[in-house]
């Protein structure tokens, strides 16, 4: 047994890369992980966590968070409830309600921001100006970006425009130089735009509505897209929130002929179907639509064989004013997810599907910190690693109350959910942020983390 002293020493059940080490010990020192001790002996700690019985997965890696497309949510409530969540680094988002982040006087401001705010640790991807700005591109990289964001949908011309095809052709190959990847909003908004104006035309403004306007085609058709983009531009290619395994299949046979792809898919997809829209109405609006029963139980099964690279919220927290229209093309798109994803994903995947800790792990931590150049520092535990945990009791049962939330918007299409399973400690860089119940990280805690450059 050695003398040195660790500043903590977290006993539990380790979600390792490989494997669940039962019962094991993980050392931190000045914020790294230091020793990982199977046997019981390990270094004197000044602070120990006794975790027995409890999963101790690595800090979660939340790969599409929104904190400013509502100016209300900002990191003080976003990061907040990511701490709540088990999330300890959140890959934001750049399209902000004030101004995208499409240049580096931008992009400085955000950094700024992320230290003065932000209670976790955060990434920060950029984007492009609809007529592509490509001498922004290498400057937006060398301070630190991630990858960049673009769309192929447009939601607002100039906070979320849709990228013409020539625009992408000049731009894709230049983003492939810089070593960094471009993740998509793949809908296709033409055949969308005319299903909705026909729709509303016909007076079928219903909460299904949403779904039936935006056809499974709508997706496919710009994922095929982008993904013959890739095939010639060789970028690093990323599709954000797949809803249908029509996506998955064409991903799968593109990637297997060596187009650099991944794919996320998100809980909503996972756990709602658009039978709910009755039930839940505009809390369940998002884009691409919540789809049909048998296509979430194979997206279910695209998860469990590798097809999907990682979950990730799609975090947008609208104020409720904003889910409240009759009219469900009224209503903005998207929902809150940062604080529930982890039990969420646990109770449906690991105890109703029996999906493993491990892969588990990989899909909300590893894998999305390898994509966007976060790791070695982010989303596993492995000696050098950052010392960001979340501590979960797989035995607690609880009722998620929306109205409790950290975030902002205290509403969720979960609310009133009962989970089997809870975060009851989030700790980042070795220090408890979150304690179960009380969120102990100040504002400014959280660092900017910028892509490790090769």
């Amino acid at each position: 047994m050695s003398n040195v002293n660790l500043d903590l020493l977290i006993k539990g059940d380790l979600v390792l890369p490989d494997e669940v080490a039962q019962d094991s010990l993980v050392g931190v020192k000045n914020g790294l992980i230091v020793g990982i001790y199977r046997d019981g002996a390990a270094p004197r700690a000044n602070q120990n966590l006794n975790a027995s019985g409890q999963l101790v997965f690595p800090g979660l890696v939340d790969a599409h968070v929104h904190s400013y497309s509502n100016p209300n949510e900002g990191f003080e409530h976003s990061t907040a409830a990511a701490a709540a969540g088990g999330v300890t680094t959140i890959i934001e988002m750049p399209y902000d309600h004030s101004a995208p982040v499409f240049t580096p006087e931008i992009f400085q401001n955000k950094i700024e921001l992320v230290r003065r705010l932000a209670r976790v640790d955060v990434a920060l991807l950029a984007t492009l100006k609809k007529d592509g700005n490509c001498e922004a591109i290498e400057p937006l990289v060398e301070m630190g970006a991630c990858g960049f964001k673009l769309s192929v949908f447009e939601t607002d011309p100039n906070r979320f425009p849709r990228i013409e095809d020539d625009v992408l052709f000049n731009v894709l190959p230049q983003i492939a130089n810089q070593d960094v990847p471009v993740g998509f909003h793949a809908e296709n908004d033409v055949i969308i735009k005319a299903l909705i104006a026909r729709f509303k035309e016909e007076g079928k403004t219903y909460p299904k509505a949403h779904c039936q306007t935006r056809p499974p085609i709508s997706e496919s058709l710009s994922v095929v897209k982008l993904l013959e983009f890739a095939h010639w531009s060789r970028v690093q290619l990323h599709i954000y929130h797949a809803s249908h395994p029509r996506s998955l299949e064409l991903i799968d046979w593109y990637r297997r002929r060596g187009v650099d792809v991944t794919v996320e898919t998100c809980p909503h997809y996972l756990v709602l179907n658009e039978d709910d829209m009755e039930r839940v109405g505009a809390f369940a609006k998002i884009n691409p639509p919540i789809r049909k029963k048998v296509d979430v139980e194979q997206m279910w099964g695209a998860l469990k064989d590798g097809s999907v690279d990682w979950i990730a919220s799609d975090h947008a927290p609208w104020p409720l004013a904003k889910k409240q229209a009759l009219d469900i093309f009224e209503n903005s798109s998207g929902s809150p997810g940062l604080e529930t994803t982890l039990a969420l994903m646990y109770s449906e995947g690991v105890i109703e599907r029996g999906l493993n800790p491990v892969a588990l792990a990989k899909l909300l931590a590893e894998r999305p910190a390898q994509r966007f150049k976060l790791a070695p520092r982010k989303g596993h535990i492995a000696l050098g690693a950052d010392a960001d945990f979340a501590v979960f009791d797989p035995n607690q049962q609880w009722t998620f109350r929306a109205g409790d939330s950290r975030s902002s918007a205290k509403w969720s299409p979960y609310d009133g959910m009962t989970f089997k399973g809870r975060v009851v400690q989030t700790i980042l860089r070795g220090r408890i942020i979150y304690d179960g119940s009380v969120i102990l990280a100040k504002e400014g805690n959280g660092e900017f983390i910028p892509a490790k450059r090769s």
